[in-house]
């Protein structure tokens, strides 16, 4: 029985953690030695085009496509779409949390003030039902 469950190999999907590609997955095509990647976006679907990439740059997932080493860039988006990699990533929590935090962080001043005042109309709501139940159940 193995004690690891994701190890580096072709095929992986993998998150980029650093660099202009950060927060977007990837897909492993080679392995060039114990440090570095050969990655794919594909980019034609995500716009990360095949490059080399250090493994502290990168997390790996559970997912993972059947493609050989050095797949070329067609069979890769094949099995990309094939497998629905992308729709599989969207479901996960960590996506939706990276999702948030984009969102977040590409609020507006005025966003953020909608947002702080909506949070305040729900703490007042949700105060007065505490409330209310508090009486009933004296």
């Amino acid at each position: 029985m193995s004690f690891f469950g994701r190890f580096v190999e072709a095929g992986r999907i993998v998150l980029i953690t650093f660099g202009k590609y950060a927060d977007k997955i990837a897909i492993i095509v080679d392995i060039l030695d114990q440090n570095r990647v050969l990655i794919d976006g594909p980019s034609t679907v995500n716009g990360i085009p095949r490059h080399v990439i250090s493994l502290k740059w990168v997390s790996l997932t559970n997912f993972k496509i059947d493609i050989k080493r050095g797949a070329k860039l067609g069979e890769i988006e094949k099995k990309f779409k094939e497998e629905k990699v992308q729709e599989q990533w969207e479901k996960t929590s960590l996506a939706k949390k990276l999702k948030l935090k984009d969102m977040r962080a590409k609020m507006t001043d005025f966003d953020r003030f909608k947002l702080g005042f909506a949070k305040s109309k729900r703490k007042a709501i949700l105060g007065a039902e505490i409330k209310r139940l508090m009486k009933e159940k004296k």
